[in-house]
C-alpha cells in the first residue's frame, strides 16, 4: 500500500464549496466545485462537503488510504480545538462539529481554521504575499473576512478566531450589540452591495440587477455584479463605490495601527470586479490613512484567486499548522 502522501484541502463558503487534493509540495492534482446548502441546514451541509470531497478524491484517482490530513476553512466563529463550527452569519449552522464527522467519514485527521485564515496562509506559501512578514488579508465576498499574518504565523488571539475583520464597527450612530449594522461586512459585502442595490431600485432607479436583489428573486452572483459594473449601470456602480470605500477605509485603520507590509484582497467580490475595485479600495485607504509619509498602504489582489482557500487549507494540514500549544493530538481538528 502506498503511503498517506496526499491532502484534501476544503474550502467552505457561503456560495460554494471547493475542494482539492494537493502534494506535499503544493501541487493541486485536483479541484471539485459544489453550491453551498446554506439555508438547509446542518445534515445538508455535511452531506454536501462530504459528496465534493469525494468527487475531488474521484478526479485525482486517489483512494482514501492516501489523504494523510484534511485541511478545512470555514466562516467563523469556530472552535478549531474541538472542529466545531460555532456559529457563521452566512450558513445556516450552529454548534457544528464537523471536524470529527468528516475525519470519520474520510478517515483522515481533519485540521479546521477559518477559511480566510487558510486563504492568507496559502497566499503567503505561494501567492501575492510570498516572501512578506507581516500581511493582513481582507476577503470581499457573500460576507467579509479577515486574517492578520505576522511573522509567520496567522495571529489567532486569545479567543482563537482574531482575524474577524469583516466585523469591525466603521460607523456608530448604525451600531447595535450583536447587531450587524454599522460593521465592514454589512456595508462591503456582497450581501451589503445587495441590499445597497435594494434600497436604490426601490427608490425607483433603474438597475440590471433588479431581479436578483430583490428577496425571493434569483440569487446575485459576483460575475453579475462586475457585468453590470463595467456596462456602467449607475445603481451597481454607486453599490460597488460604496463597498469599496468601507474597505478602504477598514485599511487605513489597520494600517494606522499595524502597519503591515502587505494587504491582499481576495474574495469572490474582489476577483470579479478586479483591477478597477482594487483603485477604488487605493485610493480610500490613501485618503484616509493617518501617516503616509514614509510610506503607504499596500494593497494588492489575490494571486491565487479561487484556489487560495483550498490550497492554504491543504498545506496547513500538511505543516501541522492547524494544532494549538497544548492541544492533544489524533483526529480532533485544531487550528494554528
Amino acid at each position: 500500500m502506498r503511503a498517506r502522501d496526499l491532502y484534501l484541502g476544503i474550502d467552505l463558503g457561503g456560495s460554494k464549496i471547493l475542494c482539492g487534493v494537493v502534494t506535499a509540495n503544493g501541487k493541486i492534482l485536483s479541484r471539485a466545485k459544489s453550491a453551498t446548502p446554506f439555508a438547509e441546514g446542518s445534515a445538508a451541509l455535511l452531506e454536501a462537503l462530504r459528496a465534493t470531497a469525494s468527487a475531488a478524491m474521484q478526479e485525482a484517482g486517489i483512494p482514501r488510504a492516501r489523504l494523510a490530513a484534511i485541511g478545512m476553512g470555514s466562516p467563523g466563529p469556530l472552535d478549531p480545538a474541538r472542529g466545531t463550527i460555532l456559529r457563521t452569519p452566512n450558513i445556516a449552522v450552529k454548534k457544528l462539529a464537523v471536524g470529527p464527522w468528516l475525519s470519520r467519514q474520510l478517515e483522515a485527521p481533519v485540521f479546521l481554521d477559518n477559511d480566510v485564515h487558510m486563504a492568507v496562509y496559502g497566499e503567503w506559501l505561494a501567492g501575492a504575499a510570498r516572501g512578506m512578514r507581516r500581511v493582513v488579508g481582507l476577503w470581499i465576498g457573500t460576507g467579509v473576512g479577515g486574517c492578520v499574518l505576522w511573522e509567520g504565523r496567522v495571529v489567532h488571539g486569545i479567543n482563537r478566531n482574531a482575524g474577524e475583520i469583516g466585523h469591525m464597527v466603521l460607523d456608530a450612530r448604525r451600531a447595535r450589540p450583536g447587531k450587524a449594522r454599522g460593521t465592514l461586512e454589512w456595508e462591503a459585502s456582497k450581501t451589503g452591495i445587495a441590499r445597497h442595490l435594494r434600497k436604490a431600485v426601490r427608490r425607483g432607479k433603474k438597475s440590471k440587477l433588479a431581479r436578483r436583489v430583490e428577496r425571493g428573486g434569483e440569487r446575485l452572483h459576483s460575475t453579475d455584479l462586475a457585468k453590470a459594473f463595467e456596462a456602467g449601470d449607475r445603481p451597481t456602480v454607486a453599490a460597488v463605490e460604496n463597498s469599496a470605500r468601507y474597505v478602504g477605509l477598514a485599511i487605513a485603520n489597520l494600517f494606522d495601527v499595524l502597519a503591515p507590509e502587505l494587504f491582499v484582497l481576495g474574495g469572490g467580490v474582489s476577483a470579479a470586479l478586479g483591477s478597477p475595485y482594487l483603485e477604488l479600495v487605493r485610493r480610500a485607504a490613501r485618503e484616509h490613512a493617518f501617516t503616509t509619509e514614509l510610506a503607504r498602504p499596500r494593497i494588492v489582489l489575490s494571486r491565487l484567486k479561487d484556489d487560495a482557500g483550498l490550497l492554504g487549507a491543504a498545506l496547513a494540514a500538511r505543516d501541522g499548522r492547524g494544532r494549538p500549544e497544548g492541544a492533544p493530538g489524533g483526529s480532533d481538528p485544531a487550528s494554528p
